[in-house]
């Protein structure tokens, strides 16, 4: 995930150790590290729970068949597939002044972020567009919602390779199994949250969107 087997590691290279400022560590008592560490994970999975609650449905409703919102869902494990590795890689050999991880994690919350947005106002930017109840409309609708969920996996699973480098980069050897042990704590739990708070039906109709907003 971190890119271990595909960066050279040299005198001349970035994941040269001896070339870091700063050391690793987490700020605030020693009992809140694992959490602080690992809390990332919680957020990523609720919203990864929420998506497969509602996103599933919600591409039925609007036409598509059960064997193309199979093919949409490929999104998740083929991000993971490449996004994981690709993002550890690049973090690893970052030399961003805010540090190798920090603004992976931030960057991809902010996606995550609008892409949720997205999935759940498609209706709305696409009348932005398009005249509302026409084919158009219907089909801008669906490619929206279809790039959210993209969008949300990706960057989900963004967040995730970084989040679990930090716990190889900060805890020493000794504390990597609690720290694994709490990792898969705040997923357990985050789904838990995401799948509890989807079981309310979602409103008929969400607050609009400003009209033709976005027109010239």
């Amino acid at each position: 995930m971190t890119g271990g087997g595909f960066v050279g590691v040299g005198p001349a290279s970035p994941m040269d150790p001896s070339r870091w400022k700063g050391a690793p560590r987490v700020l605030g008592p020693s009992w809140t590290h694992l959490a602080t560490l690992t809390i990332g994970l919680l957020g990523v999975q609720i919203f990864w729970s929420v998506e497969m609650s509602y996103a599933s449905p919600y591409l039925l409703s609007l036409g598509l068949s059960t064997s193309q919102v199979a093919l949409v869902f490929l999104a998740g494990p083929f991000s993971g597939l490449v996004v994981q590795p690709l993002v550890g890689a690049l973090a690893d050999t970052s030399t961003s002044r805010w540090g190798r991880r920090r603004p992976f994690i931030l960057g991809g919350c902010l996606v995550c972020v609008t892409g949720m947005l997205l999935l759940g106002y498609t209706k709305g930017v696409a009348a932005w567009v398009f005249a509302r109840d026409g084919h158009a409309h219907a089909v801008l609708t669906i490619v929206l919602a279809v790039l959210a969920i993209f969008v949300i996996d990706f960057s989900i699973n963004a967040v995730q390779a970084v989040d679990r480098a930090l716990l190889v980069d900060t805890l020493p050897p000794a504390q990597q199994a609690a720290g694994n042990a709490c990792a898969a704590l705040m997923l357990g739990f985050g789904s838990v949250v995401g799948f509890f708070v989807s079981r309310q039906p979602p409103p008929p109709h969400p607050p609009p969107l400003p009209p033709r907003r976005l027109r010239a």
